[in-house]
């Protein structure tokens, strides 16, 4: 059964993507701290309420008319012409606030790193051809139909919030807390997770060893980059 890399033209492209991705994390994490300094954001110091802290300023640098001051898309998100919004009639959404989000993901990434270093960033493969996560950067926490989407989590709303504030404003409102949420739960679950349920890990992060799952962790990839 042959995988389906998502967007993505083939795998190796992705695999390329992903190796990028992994490369610019020191840059991102420098980008995250200069923004909210230069925003009046707060300091983050690793805690857990610095993810209150950051998924606050996140709503509101994204909702605000204020510039980034960059230009880059990420990697790993599919990018729609004009033609496509205007089919799914969407107001755009500005191109810094999917930057942040992918700021805010790997914030989030490096919080539950430091909580379990046995985590991997890897190209995801997953167990059937049109797993929804198939080729996503995500973190392998050892469970096959239950990997770690921290990037997915660095969305807090404000991207449904702009573009659905005048079609559906019932909808267009941000998670106020969804970061510290979704790490508190996950801190208080992920024992209980790994003894219940099997454990399997991808071989690798990329390439043809990576769609092979093995029973042992695999050891350190060196993907994490933690500071």
């Amino acid at each position: 059964m042959k995988l389906r890399p998502d967007f993505h033209e083939s795998w190796d492209a992705v695999d390329a993507k992903f190796d990028q991705f992994i490369a610019s994390i020191p840059e991102r994490r420098e980008q995250l701290r200069e923004l909210m300094a230069s925003t009046g954001g707060p300091e983050l110091d690793g805690t857990p309420a610095s993810l209150q802290l950051l998924n606050d300023w996140s709503i509101e640098f994204g909702l605000s008319d204020q510039d980034d001051g960059m230009d880059w898309w990420p990697l790993w998100l599919y990018r729609m012409t004009p033609e496509e919004q205007a089919q799914k009639r969407t107001i755009p959404v500005p191109d810094k606030v999917y930057r942040l989000w992918e700021l805010t993901g790997i914030y989030f990434a490096d919080m539950c790193l430091a909580q379990d270093p046995s985590l991997q960033w890897v190209c995801w493969r997953g167990s059937h051809r049109i797993d929804i996560k198939n080729a996503r950067f995500i973190l392998d926490q050892g469970l096959l139909h239950e990997p770690l989407d921290p990037l997915t989590l660095g969305n807090v709303g404000v991207i449904r919030t702009i573009s659905q504030r005048e079609l559906r404003p019932d909808l267009a409102h941000p998670n106020p807390n969804q970061l510290y949420d979704w790490f508190s739960r996950w801190v208080n679950q992920r024992h209980e997770l790994y003894e219940t349920k099997s454990r399997s890990w991808q071989a690798a992060p990329t390439g043809r060893r990576a769609n092979k799952r093995i029973g042992r962790h695999p050891g350190d990839f060196g993907q994490n980059h933690l500071p």
